[in-house]
């Protein structure tokens, strides 16, 4: 995993009683392996979280990438998100509000996950 996607782990998933997501998944587009940061699929929830740091993301070739990504998913009726940097360090817990409502809206029960434990959230 990367930096960010150990953050992602800790500050959003951990912190606020979301389930943990499979790590990279693999998904075929247009004859390509491409792989997904995070998943939550055997969760009931067909919902993928995609982290971007800002260094390889920026470039032409791979910003394609992601378009015909995003559009793959879209076609297969997955939901997904997106966050960087900024939104994991600076703003754990509305991405981990934005996930939970993902979630629950594609078929994740959230009865039983533990209670959120941030103490930003408590601040």
């Amino acid at each position: 995993m990367s930096v960010l996607e150990v953050e992602y782990k800790e500050a959003v998933e951990d912190a606020h009683g979301l389930p943990q997501g499979s790590r990279q998944t693999a998904f075929e587009v247009k004859g390509k392996v491409l792989w997904e940061d995070v998943t939550y699929d055997p969760h009931g929830a067909a919902v993928t979280v995609r982290l971007d740091g800002r260094a390889t993301h920026a470039m032409a070739d791979i910003a394609f990438r992601d378009r015909n990504r995003d559009n793959a998913a879209e076609l297969a009726g997955r939901a997904r998100l997106v966050y960087g940097w900024q939104d994991v360090r600076n703003s754990p817990c509305q991405v981990a509000a934005e996930v939970r409502t993902v979630l629950t809206r594609e078929g994740w029960d959230p009865a039983g996950a533990r209670a959120t434990t941030c103490r930003r959230c408590r601040e």
